[in-house]
């Protein structure tokens, strides 16, 4: 199981081609194998390519928002194939637009979504937040987004399934091979508005233990790091939560 790093926990921090050259750059020192990306930053897909193989890091996937999917589908996927980013990531549904008749058409527009993204070698996967382990028909919305349909796969984002109730050791098993790829975050509750607070991890009051080690007895490919926010400082937040995850893997 490799350890990668979500850069949308860094996107207050990479403004530019320089900015993510040198966050690369302390990530890979860091101990970090691969990074998953957001937005690009003005780095065009052969300079982000580069940057990666100068620091040994692996593009695990993009996370792409419906509106860069509507702006251009063929140029989000001609990036990935370019950059050498093996995956893209369907990672959001706005609030606003949640309704059983949303997930069913949803689910029609990730395989149409998928076999484009397969024709260039690249793999579609979903990823999940708390809503999606909301009832729908006799199940949950997530049932049927993965139940319906074999044609893309799974991002499990193990911190807001646990937040929605799941015990996640035990989902992750139930998951298997659909889920190569997992985020992990930590947190220290909920503000008064009910949101939880992200923190680095090992720094809050999730039990991610059972979590990592499953994924690991499972040899799952990635354990992504994914920090909304953080009261520490990017970069360090980034350092205090590799140096738990590998803390947890020797014993």
């Amino acid at each position: 199981m490799k350890i990668g790093y979500s850069m949308y926990s860094a996107r207050d921090l990479v403004k530019g081609p320089a900015e993510m050259e040198s966050t690369l750059k302390a990530l890979a020192e860091m101990g970090y194998e691969g990074v998953e990306l957001f937005l690009y930053a003005g780095v065009k897909p052969e300079q982000l390519k580069k940057m990666l193989e100068t620091f040994h890091l692996e593009a695990i996937a993009t996370h792409v928002h419906q509106f860069r999917w509507d702006a251009d589908t063929d140029e989000e996927i001609e990036y990935a194939q370019k950059a050498g980013i093996r995956r893209l990531v369907y990672p959001w549904v706005e609030p606003e637009k949640r309704s059983e008749e949303c997930f069913h058409k949803l689910k029609d527009y990730l395989e149409e979504l998928s076999a484009k993204c397969s024709a260039r070698g690249i793999e579609l996967l979903y990823h999940n937040h708390d809503f999606e382990f909301a009832p729908m028909g006799k199940g949950r919305v997530i049932d049927y987004l993965l139940g319906q349909s074999n044609a893309y796969g799974f991002e499990l984002d193990t911190f807001w399934a646990e937040f929605a109730g799941v015990n996640v050791a035990d989902y992750l098993q139930q998951l298997g091979s659909r889920v190569p790829i997992i985020h992990i975050k930590d947190y220290l509750g909920v503000d008064e508005s009910k949101e939880p607070q992200i923190t680095a991890i090992g720094t809050g009051k999730l039990d991610n233990i059972p979590i990592i080690r499953t994924a690991r007895e499972m040899n799952k490919e990635w354990l992504i790091v994914e920090l909304d926010s953080s009261p520490y400082p990017v970069l360090e937040s980034a350092r205090m939560s590799i140096d738990y995850i590998r803390s947890v893997c020797e014993t």
